[in-house]
């Protein structure tokens, strides 16, 4: 019933936004007509925001789209919100100890032609500190790393382990965009350990620039 009335809202929400797109727009704006696969990394905490920008012009225009969830309880809410908004769902952790969860991502991008939505934080944090599991992914698969991050003017904040934020209707949304970061097949572990810090850094900037028009303070809910 959770998941069914967070993907309501996500519906209902995502058409009374004002989204706006800025610092590398084409990457997210030409996903539908892309015809390849790419790895899109954003923050937990952001994912509602970028869940309804997912809805509102990926999904309902038929992209592939496969995100990964964890095994815990709120993962699994979040993989029934990804079934029913149309998303293939693969079960794991983004961690490179995650074996079985890359293995599934690696099957759906490579195999079934999916773009994936992975969220390098996740499940249980640290926020803010990416796991090396996307590197991995990107490696695996030769797909490039697309990271994107998102704030809105009106939100709640739930009391989650990332302080995870809800936009309200009505609320002006800025999603802010990234250039791909590529990772060479012959990566090794020092490779992807960079590869993850720039992940990290990156969507730390992302988040800073879609933030500073907001700035305000919000309670917790």
């Amino acid at each position: 019933m959770i998941a069914y009335l967070t993907l309501l809202a996500i519906k209902v929400f995502s058409f009374t936004y004002r989204l706006r797109i800025v610092g590398r727009p084409e990457h997210l704006l030409g996903l539908v007509g892309r015809g390849d696969s790419v790895v899109i990394a954003c923050w937990h905490n952001r994912m509602f925001y970028f869940a309804t920008y997912i809805y509102r012009y990926l999904l309902r225009n038929r992209f592939k789209l496969a995100m990964m969830s964890s095994d815990s309880k709120d993962g699994e809410i979040g993989a029934t919100i990804g079934k029913y908004a149309g998303a293939k769902v693969v079960r794991g952790s983004s961690s490179r100890r995650g074996a079985s969860g890359l293995r599934g991502l690696y099957r759906a991008i490579v195999k079934d032609k999916h773009s994936i939505i992975i969220l390098p934080d996740g499940s249980k944090g640290p926020v803010y500190k990416a796991k090396v599991g996307v590197a991995a992914l990107a490696k695996m698969t030769g797909k490039p790393i697309l990271p994107v991050s998102c704030w809105a003017s009106d939100y709640w904040r739930i009391r989650s382990w990332d302080k995870m934020v809800f936009p309200k209707p009505f609320s002006r949304v800025l999603v802010t965009v990234g250039d791909y970061i590529e990772v060479p097949r012959k990566s090794d572990d020092g490779n992807l350990e960079s590869i993850r810090q720039r992940v990290e850094r990156e969507l730390d900037e992302l988040g800073f620039v879609a933030e500073e028009p907001f700035k305000k303070v919000c309670k917790c809910i």
